[in-house]
């Protein structure tokens, strides 16, 4: 008995028995399922540390990549640009690219708006100075020393800042003006024939700055959105006659028509008081002017200077009586007739 083989525990049935062979399978799964799971869970958590690892890193790499940097730009020769202008910003009172003994000069520089400061430089011109304290003018910027001049001691430099704004506006176009020339109203008079309209139009506004403060206003296009519609006027300009009696020139003239009025065998008077005579002519006031001194011409004859110094009862309108010292047949005969009264300067 003391020699009898002892048994694995794992290997025996719940009741100290020996395991079937379907215990013992049933069994080797479950261990095989265990040690998958347990593997599985180290895998993630190796896993897990991992990618931490990585995070910190790049953390740290992220922290210390502007410091070293800056700390090499530091020490790299020349310094340039708005790196080297925002040193001098923070209270530098001389150019930091610069070593011993490479300090030629000192400039006044004033950039814009900003305040007048000194900087230290080497020999350069001026272009390459302004590039060391930070800033590139543009091709508009006014600077007040040639940009190819090699700095001097106690140089001024001044650089006026030019900038642009381009705005969009609608702007009226105001309408123009047509004359059509005539001889039928007073000379140098005008009558409208029609009204003008304004049109609309879409410009493209460049607007310029100097050091912030506006100056002046360029239009880079302008499109006409309505066309505008132009007035139309007539206006007098008057011309010259010419007639049995010579060449007049005129205001203006008027068509009428005429008729003959006289044969008085006793003196009469016209009713601005001069004596009725050939010459006279009788007209209504409101058309020709009382004392206007005209030119009566038709197809039916050249009756040359008349004075309008008579009216009637009968003269209205465009309408004219012609004194005749004629009888009354030839009065008769006369009849109505188509006239031109042309007013003399």
């Amino acid at each position: 008995m003391r020699n009898k083989k002892r048994q694995n525990p794992a290997m025996q049935g719940a009741s100290g028995r020996d395991m079937t062979f379907r215990e013992l399978v049933a069994w080797l799964v479950r261990r095989h399922r265990l040690r998958r799971r347990y593997s599985f869970y180290q895998y993630r958590e190796q896993r897990k540390k991992q990618i931490f690892s990585a995070v910190v890193f790049l953390a740290v790499v992220l922290l210390l990549l502007p410091a070293c940097m800056t700390a090499v730009r530091m020490q790299s020769q020349p310094m340039t640009g708005a790196f080297r202008a925002a040193l001098y910003a923070d209270g530098a009172s001389a150019n930091p690219a610069l070593g011993g003994g490479e300090v030629t000069c000192t400039v006044n520089v004033k950039i814009g708006t900003g305040a007048v400061f000194a900087w230290e430089t080497p020999a350069v011109t001026v272009a390459d100075m302004l590039a060391d304290v930070g800033y590139t003018p543009t091709t508009d910027d006014i600077i007040s020393v040639s940009p190819d001049t090699v700095v001097e001691e106690g140089m001024t430099v001044t650089v006026v800042c030019v900038t642009y704004e381009e705005t969009e506006e609608v702007v009226s176009v105001p309408y123009g003006t047509v004359y059509e020339d005539v001889q039928t109203i007073p000379k140098g008079a005008t009558e409208r024939i029609s009204y003008g309209t304004d049109g609309v139009a879409k410009q493209v506004l460049r607007n310029r700055y100097e050091n912030g403060e506006y100056i002046s206003t360029e239009v880079l296009s302008s499109e006409i959105v309505t066309a505008p519609v132009d007035e139309v006027l007539r206006r007098g300009v008057g011309g010259i006659v010419y007639g049995a009696e010579g060449a007049f020139a005129y205001s203006y003239y008027i068509e009428v028509t005429a008729t003959a009025y006289g044969g008085y065998e006793e003196t009469r008077y016209t009713y601005t008081g001069t004596v009725a005579r050939e010459g006279v002519i009788a007209v209504d006031p409101d058309v020709i002017a009382l004392g206007t001194k005209v030119y009566v011409k038709g197809n039916y004859g050249d009756y040359g200077v008349c004075y309008a110094d008579d009216i009637g009862s009968g003269i209205k309108g465009y309408r004219i009586d012609i004194f005749m010292d004629a009888t009354e047949e030839v009065m008769r005969e006369f009849g109505i007739r188509n006239m031109r009264v042309y007013i003399l300067e």
